[in-house]
């Protein structure tokens, strides 16, 4: 790539960012996401009869969000000060051991079932705090896009997961299929090969000079985020939708599952989280970057809650009548949402936050992403007996509802950043909401 540096890497000694480095962190990203994929389909047939504990299902999900807060934060601090390759390598075989711990846990005959869960959740918290590595490849599309093609090198991080989560949840189904414990040690494998190309392939991106180290983990580091008053209602925002997403996400197997609706196991259960995947490889791949040219990042950020909220009431209806078209319509509508709201905000969020806090924002970012896969988990969990079991898509679809109108009147009150300003993030931090 020839652009040059965004506005928080510009400086007169540092070198333009490496040819190329998009195309690489898309395929690691790719690698990394097909193994997370395939799992999630299957975290529901691991709780012994699901349908009446679904608290538990959800609790899989929150445990390793819960890990993810605590880690994301520390991991994008930590590619500030020691740069974005190296965390992103060891984060990645982290999650390798977190996978393989999984694997033993499902092919061990245990004569204490509880063992098995008990290894199950360790695994998760293990991959929770290794996972918070998304902050890091965010922060790394930052530092090789300028302001004006930031929303598609977002898109492109976008792109990796919806074709890894395409992919990785076939894949999961039909493992799981033969063998419960297949899809640990594959997802492992997938990892191995993630931290392998970053090593080998992956340009660092971040240089650094002595003033940009000094205190890299004093708490003064967050006060400029936390005084910028549009970046912290973009990190409440991501951490509303988020919320909102899980609910959908933690709940949908048992759901599907359930005799009143379709009654599916692992491998049909894989195919629609693959058919969700290839929707939002085809949004953020191809058609966010010229969406993005035609009517802006503002109208995305707020179009794409709505279709959200109509994808959640599309899962209401099949409660009421399960049949298979209105549930194709629900996941695409509900992906496309996500897929146009999510690289948006962003590239919104990168624009709107001070030119050397990126790391650190985008860490708080996914720190918040992942409290909100905390706590959404749980209410879904809580709420998911109600209404004919669905309860939590009520909830989801109120709270994206929210978030659309929030965004409008930002909109309204917060003029985007002019490219080249490079006092821009700054004097954002000084105003008030």
């Amino acid at each position: 790539m020839s652009d040059p540096l965004p506005l928080e890497n510009q400086s007169s000694d540092v070198p333009p960012p490496p040819k190329g480095a998009l195309g690489i962190i898309f395929l690691i990203l790719f690698t990394d996401f097909i193994g997370f994929g395939i799992i999630i389909p299957l975290l529901a047939f691991y709780i012994p009869e699901s349908q009446e504990h679904p608290l538990k299902v959800t609790l899989l999900f929150s445990i390793y969000s819960i890990c993810q807060f605590i880690a994301a934060p520390i991991l994008g601090a930590l590619s500030d000060r020691f740069g974005r390759r190296p965390i992103l390598a060891i984060s990645q075989f982290g999650s390798a051991v977190g996978y393989i711990l999984l694997g033993v846990a499902t092919t061990v005959h245990w004569s204490d079932p509880a063992w098995m869960l008990r290894l199950v959740f360790l695994s998760r918290i293990i991959d929770g705090l290794s996972g918070g590595n998304v902050s890091t490849a965010q922060a790394y599309i930052s530092d090789v896009t300028t302001a004006q093609n930031r929303a598609k090198g977002m898109g492109l991080l976008g792109a990796a997961f919806g074709i890894g989560f395409s992919v990785g949840p076939a894949m999961g189904g039909i493992l799981g299929h033969i063998d419960v414990s297949l899809p640990g040690y594959v997802a492992a494998a997938f990892s191995v090969v993630a931290a392998l190309l970053t090593l080998a392939r992956l340009p660092e991106s971040r240089v650094h000079k002595p003033l940009d180290v000094e205190a890299w983990m004093h708490p003064s580091q967050f006060a400029p985020v936390l005084r910028n008053a549009p970046v912290v209602q973009f990190l409440l925002i991501g951490f509303v939708t988020m919320a909102a997403f899980v609910m959908m996400e933690s709940t949908i197997a048992i759901f599907l599952g359930a005799p009143a609706t379709f009654h599916w196991g692992r491998l049909k259960v894989g195919l629609f989280y693959a058919f969700i995947g290839v929707i939002i490889a085809i949004v953020q791949g191809g058609l966010i970057g010229r969406l993005n040219k035609r009517v802006g990042e503002w109208p995305l950020a707020i179009l794409g809650p709505i279709f959200v909220a109509l994808g959640m009431a599309g899962l209401v209806g099949i409660a009421w009548m399960p049949v298979l078209w209105l549930l194709l319509f629900a996941g695409a509508v509900n992906a496309t949402g996500r897929s146009l709201q999510q690289p948006t905000l962003s590239s919104l969020l990168s624009k709107f936050a001070g030119p050397r806090e990126q790391g650190v924002t985008f860490g708080m970012y996914h720190g918040l992403s992942s409290l909100a896969r905390v706590i959404g988990p749980i209410v879904a969990g809580l709420t998911y007996p109600l209404w004919k079991h669905t309860g939590p898509y009520w909830t989801a679809g109120v709270l994206v509802l929210v978030v659309a109108l929030w965004t409008a009147a930002m909109r309204l009150k917060y003029p985007t950043p002019v490219v080249g300003d490079q006092a821009a993030g700054n004097e954002m931090a000084a105003e008030v909401a």
